[in-house]
């Protein structure tokens, strides 16, 4: 288990560390067990003690991130719901969808945007109920967009490279400052059964950037960055996602371990790649929703945005 958190503690630069890392909850789980069950049988208090740090130590850094809140007070603000989805490859139920976040959504980014599947969801009446939208479609996972119930201002999201984003200020009422909103898809690091670890390396480090780049354009207003991050908290890349400002909904909220792939198999979801992270705003709630016809559950968080952030 001492390999597991050296791996959760340095960057992912080969499959190997990628496996351990994405495993890293259950093979602390795992291993701890074996070694109680020995304790059990031999009766040694020396393989108890190794028992209990190699349960308690791995395990530790899984729930202070799923299950201690970590709560944010952005003071007078308003709240708004956003959904996020990986469409896969387009073929998510639209009629399912949309019924979804026309009772659950104030923003809505998608990732995996095929041109049929706008038809689609325009067929199922999304534009009714969001009639502001910026979409990237594209064949493949190449497509990105976000609907919204409020105006939309599409803002430069640079040159991406191994991921995909849109990204836009959206006017809220009474928010004085309109948050920017992005929608995020960052290439697999196991991209159609191969090992493309390099590219997933160069997207999430490329991502950073982006976010850098938001930090600056937004200022003190709130900046949202919901989607499919192919990254679970275990990978320190991820991690460093999480700093300069920008917090994971969970970690905020303690809400609990809440995988989001796969969701098309017959045992539950066990990896968490879905994320939404905030920054100058603070997240109350999240929770996964099933979505007929994706291989991902989908996020839904509920956002505080502050009403007038103070000037920098």
């Amino acid at each position: 288990m001492v390999g597991v958190l050296v791996v959760r503690h340095r960057p992912i630069t080969n499959l190997v560390e990628l496996v351990v890392a994405v495993g890293a909850p259950f093979l602390s789980l795992t291993a701890g067990a074996f070694l109680l069950v020995i304790t059990v049988v031999t009766r040694r208090s020396v393989l108890a003690l190794m028992a209990v740090c190699v349960l308690v130590v791995p395990l530790w850094a899984q729930a202070s991130w799923y299950y201690v809140p970590r709560p944010v007070d952005v003071g007078q603000h308003v709240e708004i719901r956003v959904f996020s989805s990986n469409l896969r490859l387009g073929r998510a139920e639209a009629p399912a969808f949309v019924a979804l976040v026309k009772e659950h959504a104030d923003v809505v980014t998608v990732s995996e945007l095929t041109p049929a599947a706008i038809e689609r969801f325009t067929d199922a009446g999304i534009g009714e109920h969001f009639p502001y939208s910026l979409l990237a479609p594209s064949g493949g996972a190449g497509g990105i967009g976000l609907w919204s119930r409020y105006p939309v201002t599409a803002v430069d999201s640079g040159n991406p490279r191994d991921y995909t984003m849109a990204a836009a200020r959206v006017q809220i009422p009474k928010v004085q400052t309109a948050p920017l909103i992005a929608s995020l898809h960052v290439t697999s690091p196991v991209a159609s059964r191969r090992d493309t670890v390099a590219q997933w390396q160069i997207g999430v480090s490329a991502v950073k950037a982006a976010l850098s780049a938001f930090a600056l354009t937004a200022g003190s207003g709130a900046v949202i960055v919901a989607g499919d991050f192919n990254s679970t908290p275990d990978m320190r890349q991820f991690r460093d996602l999480a700093t300069n400002g920008y917090r994971d909904a969970v970690e905020q909220t303690g809400a609990g371990f809440a995988p989001t792939f796969p969701s098309r198999t017959w045992h539950p979801p066990l990896l968490t790649i879905d994320h939404i992270l905030t920054r100058n705003a603070a997240a109350s709630s999240i929770r996964t929703v099933y979505i007929p016809g994706s291989d991902h559950r989908a996020l839904l968080g509920t956002i505080s945005i502050p009403v007038n952030p103070p000037a920098l």
